[in-house]
């Protein structure tokens, strides 16, 4: 086998790994975009049905994720913990998370069923990230609209990064209704409402949805499948020109 053949074949494996690689990324991009938007359906049809109430009977886990539901019931704002490390248009922040005494619980009676309420997001101190912000909540009995969810998107931890919070932390990293329900010894309901109605509290409700950057992986997609293309075409003429070259007197 001669030079040339050798750095021939090297260079058609490099061109079909690029074209390869190429359309794999391109197919999974697709494949993403799919699977936001069957997600982005999913949910739209949940939407579409009547909101379910969240009340003092015992549930069961996953009855109530991805649904329309509402809870009426105190807001305890002394007992809210705040989600680290979450970002608005490029803000650092907190995402509130306050428990609801619901009704008809008394206010101040701690046997009662409670539900956690992720309120929205607050921007962080800049000068002290650990100086939390001060939360505006209802003292009297508020209505919540919201959607219910099994579990948050949480954070990537380091090793010994996730242990459980300390007694009367309020800054934690992430957060399960089970890791609160052991952190305040009440009865928790096994969701997590996502705040949609209005409330005066200053707090930011822009929630992501799921088929949010669909159109963004399409155009990844047509990205990596003119690279293979451009690869292709490219290998293509180069074989071209070294057969010509090779024809030649």
């Amino acid at each position: 086998m001669t030079r040339a053949t050798v750095r021939a074949v090297i260079a058609g494996l490099a061109a079909l790994a690029v074209v390869l690689t190429a359309v794999s990324l391109g197919n999974w991009q697709l494949r993403r975009a799919d699977e936001k938007q069957r997600a982005q359906a999913e949910r739209d049809a949940a939407l579409a049905q009547p909101p379910q109430p969240v009340a003092q009977e015992p549930m069961r886990e996953g009855a109530l994720d991805g649904r329309q539901v509402w809870v009426q019931g105190y807001l305890l704002g002394d007992a809210s913990i705040f989600l680290d490390n979450r970002t608005h248009q490029g803000v650092a922040g907190f995402h509130v998370l306050t428990p609801m005494r619901l009704l008809p619980a008394e206010r101040d009676d701690p046997r009662g069923q409670h539900v956690l309420v992720l309120r929205g997001w607050i921007a962080a101190d800049r000068a002290d990230r650990n100086r939390l912000p001060a939360l505006r909540t209802p003292d009297g009995v508020v209505r919540i609209d919201g959607l219910g969810m099994s579990e948050l998107a949480q954070p990537i931890l380091l090793q010994g990064e996730a242990g459980p919070p300390t007694a009367g932390a309020r800054l934690w990293q992430r957060v399960t209704v089970p890791a609160y329900a052991q952190f305040s010894g009440w009865s928790m309901q096994p969701v997590i409402v996502r705040q949609t109605s209005e409330l005066d509290d200053g707090l930011v409700r822009a929630w992501v949805q799921p088929g949010q950057g669909a159109d963004k992986h399409r155009a990844y997609a047509a990205q990596w499948y003119a690279l293979a293309l451009a690869a292709a075409v490219m290998w293509g003429l180069a074989t071209w020109r070294a057969r010509r070259r090779r024809a030649e007197p």
